[in-house]
């Protein structure tokens, strides 16, 4: 209702001034908006630009590191071929240096380019073999310290980027066993032109490798030693390149474009003052035409959006004035609840203009309101006024939510019997006259009534409006309802016999929201705690009690419990249920409950009651529970038959007369691991 109140007020502007505030509202509306989306646009463009770059120098890193490790591996598989090879090890056993030169060389031919040296040195470094003829005898440097990391590795194997006639190399190191290591046999590629034009085949991005000299820490000269840039490229990028700046995104101008660099060492000499570095890089200018292409179309979009809106709010503000005004009126009145006056104005324009076509919605939602209005009345009657709140206070929709609920299921007894004698709607009065005594004791006791099935109520105390004290307020419920039905039989409108009720209640977790299809749903709430307060509903057929009450629900009520005449039953295992379930009463109405709690069951006490007789009568019956538990039949036999004799009316004769015949049953087919539980075959 606000929002159409502030449209109303909006719509009836005075006329000579719409179209000036129109067009006013429109061009501080649309430049800051427009001059916005372009805005974010082109930042949104340049940091996926930015983004994609780096993706793709990721991946040439990537590649590029791929690429030297599978040259690696293949280092290794020549020089391991070389170790195995008869002619070569009876060479070396020889002495044979000529030999030993002549293998080297062969192998280097048969490796299809993956090795270009070869360099065998003893166990001290001293060299033997040196197919690059470096001219040094000794090993020292770079050299020793590998020789030294594969020495001191588990598998005597080790690689670095060592510098040969001025160029790096990969070289791989594995020593030779005749069969104590004797011998190192080092094996390396040159990281040069071919190497990179390689790499950039798979990427599409450029590589690079540098050389720099001088401290490591600050490089001071550098020198392209390979690369895929043109010449001039390859010098400004040197140039331009921090060398520091080892795993951060470079952006640096050479001829045609700015490129993405990223670094990785390959090497840093300390003691030669020696840097290494491999560079991959991307160019930005395929991005930042395609950025500056779509800036161009943004900006020429932004511009007719703005002329064209210019036009239209001319010449429909025009058109606009009085029509605005005929629906303003017909707003104001929908706004007061008036749905239907007015219904019969139209606006001054065409018979199937838009504005007609507006009136006409204003009129569809004028009625949809009032059909809203009437469903809201109807859903208040239909369903109990707190589901009907939580309905209409949140989005409708499939789905529930855990939550600990007391459920409580009344039955008419009496009722099937009685509408035999009656006409169907005689039979619909003496429901109705039944369920308004019972949802009312329901609803004054804080209960919440879910729905409606043949001649029993299932009620809910904790969904969806949760109280802390949800389980007395079942409590009292029972109370209220086991009252009114006493009091509808002196309602002479009813049969003057014949009507009971049976109560089922239990507390327990439930699933509580709306459940159905998307086209009909209903609030309920499901889940064994539900299914197990239908179980003792039915089961008060077979104790012949007013209602059963299970010990959770007596546990849920607290130190309230005390308030409340409870007497234990039994303990049984319903069927389609494992765990044992101990079956309680409620006796009398809450107002005539004894000053403690009636929670007797044989191992709690002793009861307490008002009458002598009955709490005597009570007493011996919990000391047959006792006896029964225990499988002393006899015993339990001669306490119930006394029990019947005597009809104190403390518990139900029907009571006495079913453990009887369970009794003689258990007695005359012994259970063969009697617990003290009853299961029962049926619902």
């Amino acid at each position: 209702m606000r929002l159409v109140k502030q449209t109303t007020q909006l719509l009836r502007l005075p006329v000579s001034s719409i179209r000036s505030r129109l067009i006013i509202f429109l061009l501080l509306l649309m430049l800051p908006v427009l001059a916005g989306i372009y805005w974010f646009v082109s930042q949104e463009n340049q940091r996926y630009t930015d983004e994609t770059i780096n993706s793709y120098l990721a991946i040439g890193t990537q590649v590029f590191e791929f690429s030297r490790t599978e040259h690696i591996n293949t280092l290794l598989t020549v020089s391991s071929a070389l170790t195995r090879d008869w002619g070569f090890r009876n060479a070396f056993g020889a002495a044979d240096q000529a030999t030993i030169l002549d293998a080297a060389e062969n192998l280097l031919m048969r490796s299809f380019e993956a090795a270009d040296v070869m360099l065998i040195s003893d166990m001290q470094g001293r060299v033997i073999v040196d197919t690059a003829d470096q001219g040094f005898e000794q090993l020292s440097g770079s050299w020793q310290a590998l020789m030294d990391r594969a020495a001191s590795s588990n598998d005597g194997v080790a690689e670095a980027v060592l510098t040969i006639a001025q160029k790096p190399y990969q070289v791989t190191v594995i020593p030779l066993f005749l069969p104590a290591p004797v011998a190192w046999i080092f094996a390396g590629f040159p990281l040069d032109d071919k190497f990179v034009q390689n790499i950039k085949r798979t990427t599409a991005s450029d590589v690079s490798v540098l050389r720099y000299s001088g401290d490591i820490e600050s490089p001071v000269t550098g020198t392209v030693i390979a690369s895929t840039l043109s010449g001039r490229d390859a010098d400004l990028t040197l140039s331009q390149l921090d060398p520091t700046q080892i795993r951060d995104t470079q952006r640096i101008r050479l001829q045609d474009a700015e490129y993405g660099t990223l670094l990785r060492p390959l090497s840093a000499d300390t003691d030669q003052g020696e840097l290494i570095l491999a560079v991959i890089q991307r160019s930005y200018r395929e991005n930042e035409a395609n950025l500056a292409q779509l800036r161009d179309r943004l900006f020429q979009f932004s511009l007719a959006v703005v002329c064209l809106s210019l036009v239209a709010v001319i010449i429909l503000a025009r058109s606009f004035t009085r029509p605005i005004v005929i629906l303003a009126d017909r707003v104001k009145m929908i706004e007061q609840g008036d749905y239907k006056a007015g219904a019969a104005r139209r606006s001054a324009g065409g018979a199937n203009d838009e504005l007609a076509q507006l009136d006409s919605s204003v009129t569809a939602m004028a009625k949809g309101l009032a059909e809203r209005e009437n469903m809201r009345d109807l859903l208040g009657k239909v369903v109990s006024p707190q589901i009907a709140a939580e309905l209409l206070a949140s989005q409708i929709e499939l789905g529930g939510e855990e939550r600990v609920v007391t459920v409580l299921f009344a039955d008419i007894r009496g009722f099937t019997a009685l509408s035999e004698q009656q006409t169907p709607s005689q039979t619909l009065h003496m429901l109705n006259l039944c369920f308004e005594q019972i949802c009312t004791a329901i609803e004054d006791s804080g209960g919440v009534v879910d729905k409606f099935t043949g001649d029993a109520v299932m009620a809910l105390f904790g969904a969806p409006v949760m109280h802390a004290d949800d389980a007395v307020r079942a409590g009292q419920a029972i109370a209220a309802i086991e009252a009114a039905l006493e009091r509808l039989k002196d309602d002479p409108r009813l049969p003057a016999a014949g009507l009971s009720i049976g109560l089922g209640i239990h507390t327990g977790l439930v699933v509580a929201g709306n459940m159905g299809s998307q086209n009909r749903m209903n609030y309920t709430v499901i889940g064994d705690a539900v299914n197990l307060a239908a179980r003792l509903e039915s089961l008060t057929r077979v104790y012949g009690v007013s209602n059963l009450i299970s010990e959770e629900f007596v546990a849920a009520m607290g130190d309230s419990a005390n308030d409340f005449d409870i007497q234990e039953l039994d303990l049984v295992r319903v069927k389609g249920k494992r765990e044992t379930s101990r079956l309680l009463t409620m006796i009398g109405p809450a107002a005539s409950a004894p000053a403690g709690n009636r929670l007797t069951a044989p191992a709690t006490g002793q009861p307490k009651s008002s009458g002598a007789d009955a709490d005597g009568s009570r007493a011996r019956f919990d000391q047959m529970l006792n006896c029964y538990r225990n499988g002393q039949w006899e015993q339990a036999l001669d306490i119930l038959r006394a029990l019947e004799s005597e009809d104190s009316g403390a518990l139900p004769s029907g009571l006495y007369r079913m453990y009887q015949h369970r009794i003689l049953e258990l007695r005359a087919n012994p259970p063969a691991n009697w617990d003290g539980v009853f299961d029962f075959a049926q619902k």
